[in-house]
């Protein structure tokens, strides 16, 4: 499905989608050696927070045009069906972290920065 070269439309998508999901995978290593904290707070962690949840975004769409692009619709249907998952979970996700954060600044004893 994936290609590599460097001239076509496929190429580029196929670029895309192994970079994205790279990205998402070395940000996921990174962030399960720090502590939950450390994640939360502005800065590098938040950042690779974000990454691993707008990588999906951006490489199951770019797997859907390959597959539509090669005409495979067996493959293009898992990866609708991958969306549908990632259209839920990520902003599941992003709600969770909010309520974390902010029941954690709500939880700071008054004085205390």
């Amino acid at each position: 499905m994936l290609t590599f070269g460097s001239s076509t439309l496929v190429d580029l998508l196929s670029w895309i989608v192994v970079l994205t999901l790279g990205f998402k995978a070395l940000a996921t290593i990174i962030l399960l050696t720090v502590k939950q904290e450390v994640r939360d707070q502005p800065g590098w962690g938040s950042v690779l927070w974000w990454a691993t949840k707008i990588a999906p975004i951006i490489a199951v769409p770019c797997g859907i045009w390959i597959a539509w692009l090669q005409r495979q619709t067996d493959l293009m249907w898992v990866f609708v069906a991958l969306m549908v998952f990632v259209v839920i979970a990520v902003p599941t996700k992003v709600r969770h972290r909010r309520a974390r954060m902010a029941h954690r600044t709500f939880a700071k004893p008054p004085g205390r920065g």
